[in-house]
């Protein structure tokens, strides 16, 4: 009997750290999911947050309270790594469905936040509470806040750089105008299609393939603000397509863009943890997204280090007031992410979608989609605020 109880005990403890181990990887992928959301202009980290129904663990830990963080150490270790993973490693592969599969993309993000509305609900209704008319001014304005910023985001956009190739009997010229607020150092890169062969005035030249050339910015190639650079090609060079979205740069730091870059984070770093609300849009609004994911990619300190101080502050800052706001009126914080969650529907809707078979596979990525949201759901325990 003993060595009976014994090997039931081995066998219990087994299954118990089995059940660890797939909480964290969950964990982790929560995680990857968030991180990754947060680089998408017009998707919020926030609602993938409420989707997989760790909204307010994160929260209460964002508040650096001592007996949260020591309650939810393991978790949010875990989350931890997988939002840095989904920044720093993942951001690609989001950004190549989006460019490839864009309506099964969205539509995988639809079935995310429509499969998450029965979790939102038994939130607002926990210990008992009903639902009554004066949900509707928290539920409006939120809902009205995700579409009226979507529909700004929608709106054609000054790019902060124009790209133009002149082509002459002798040659080929590229001209690259800065109409950003701020000097461009010159570690910019592009690509174009072409082969060449020679040198490049006030540039350098990486073969990247037989039809791709990357012009690299060398010593005294900087941009000054409202100013261009001309780039003279060899005379038998002839191109045939820029790759605009291939343009990476980063700004010269000086006290201004400090001082804007910190200020304009720490909003944005708010807005991330707000349901619905995409921090990157808020970034891109401030003029202040290229900025902060060109010195991520090149790993510019300079524009790192305020980048990172006013997500401190932004996060800390607003855990502490969505804290405050869940203790004493969370049955309006829950209708205003109700709003803000369905207002997000609107903004990650495709522009793409028709009676075609990309559609077809998207309400297939949809379902999929619906089913994980709800699945974590019906998983997640709902505690009474």
């Amino acid at each position: 009997e003993i060595g009976y109880n014994t090997a039931m005990e081995e066998e219990k403890n087994i299954l118990t750290e089995g059940v660890n181990m797939l909480t964290h990887l969950l964990n982790i992928v929560y995680g990857i999911v968030f991180g990754v959301a947060n680089v998408i202009p017009g998707v919020s980290g926030g609602t993938m947050m409420v989707v997989f129904g760790v909204y307010d663990k994160v929260v209460d830990v964002l508040t650096l309270k001592l007996s949260a963080i020591k309650k939810n150490i393991k978790f949010i270790i875990f989350f931890g790594i997988g939002a840095a993973v989904g920044v720093l490693g993942f951001s690609f592969v989001i950004t190549w469905l989006f460019d490839n599969f864009p309506v099964a993309t969205n539509m995988f993000f639809m079935g995310l936040i429509i499969g998450s509305i029965p979790l939102i609900y038994r939130n607002m209704t926990a210990g008992g509470k009903k639902i009554t008319p004066k949900c509707l001014i928290a539920f409006i304005p939120a809902i009205a806040l995700v579409v009226g910023m979507t529909f700004v985001n929608k709106l054609p956009q000054n790019d902060v750089f124009e790209i133009s190739a002149v082509h002459k009997n002798t040659g080929c010229t590229v001209t690259i105008t800065n109409n950003g607020s701020y000097d461009m150092k010159s570690d910019w890169q592009l690509k174009v299609a072409e082969k060449i062969d020679g040198e490049l005035t006030g540039c350098a030249v990486k073969k990247s393939s037989a039809d791709m050339t990357t012009l690299v910015g060398t010593e005294g190639s900087e941009i000054p603000k409202g100013q261009s650079i001309t780039l003279t090609l060899p005379a038998d060079t002839d191109i045939f397509s820029i790759v605009q979205d291939s343009f990476t740069y980063t700004y010269k730091m000086n006290p201004v863009l400090f001082i804007t870059l910190l200020l304009g984070v720490t909003v944005a770093a708010i807005a991330m943890i707000i349901p619905g609300v995409s921090g990157s849009f808020v970034m891109v609004l401030l003029g202040i997204y290229t900025t902060v994911i060109g010195a991520i990619k090149s790993l510019d300190f300079m524009i790192l280090i305020p980048t990172a101080i006013g997500v401190f502050i932004g996060i800390v800052f607003g855990a502490k007031l969505i804290s405050a706001l869940m203790k004493r009126y969370s049955l309006l914080v829950y209708s205003a992410i109700m709003g803000l969650v369905l207002g997000s529907l609107y903004a990650v809707f495709p522009d793409g979608f028709g009676f075609n078979l990309e559609t077809l596979a998207g309400f297939v990525a949809l379902i999929i989609g619906g089913a994980i949201a709800v699945l974590v759901g019906k998983n997640t325990k709902v505690e009474e605020q």
